[in-house]
């Protein structure tokens, strides 16, 4: 009787070992970049906000409007987003029926929406305007950033955030609208 000994197919334990090890470096692959189109995300959202800044320091200075940026948070059901609002000074006529209410939609800004966890903030610098009388414009109830159609501009430090955490440098808008990236 001829045996002949019959070759086994199949894997041995260390071709398996490093089918493994390629898998969970390309699964690893894969969930570092997950997380990096989110990063990008927050920096295009951050590059189309200073463009819209810009948009509308030109027509805050083209039109002389007074605008203003109105930032509304995220909520459960909502992402953070922004549009344009402009000052209206009370008229007589108008007075009984806006007795509060000078800041409008701007109807040339449709509101932008921020992709979801992306977030920034405004902090008000310090500018004395020894010669403003407008309280309106100029008191803690007033919008932080606002165009002031002279040229001018409240100065802000704006940060944005990718959960919680920053993106990009922060943004500084002067008194005369430079805006600078420290």
């Amino acid at each position: 009787m001829n045996t002949q000994l019959s070759s086994m197919q199949g894997f041995t334990l260390v071709e398996l070992m490093v089918v493994i090890v390629i898998m969970g470096i390309m699964v690893s692959l894969v969930m570092m970049n997950i997380g990096g189109t989110d990063q990008r995300k927050a920096m295009q959202a951050r590059e189309v906000f200073l463009m819209d800044v810009q948009k509308i320091l030109r027509e805050s200075n083209d039109q002389s409007r007074i605008l203003a940026l109105n930032a509304q948070a995220a909520t459960d059901v909502a992402d953070f987003q922004y549009d344009v609002m402009e000052y209206l000074p009370k008229q007589n006529t108008e007075s009984l029926l806006n007795q509060n209410n000078n800041w409008q939609n701007y109807k040339d800004f449709s509101m932008r929406v921020l992709p979801e966890h992306v977030t920034f903030s405004i902090q008000p610098l310090e500018r004395r305007y020894e010669n403003a009388s407008n309280s309106e414009l100029l008191n803690q109830n007033a919008p932080k950033l606002i165009w002031l159609g002279n040229g001018e501009v409240k100065p802000v430090r704006i940060q944005f955030y990718f959960e919680e955490r920053p993106v990009g440098n922060e943004i500084e808008i002067d008194h005369l609208g430079k805006i600078n990236e420290s």
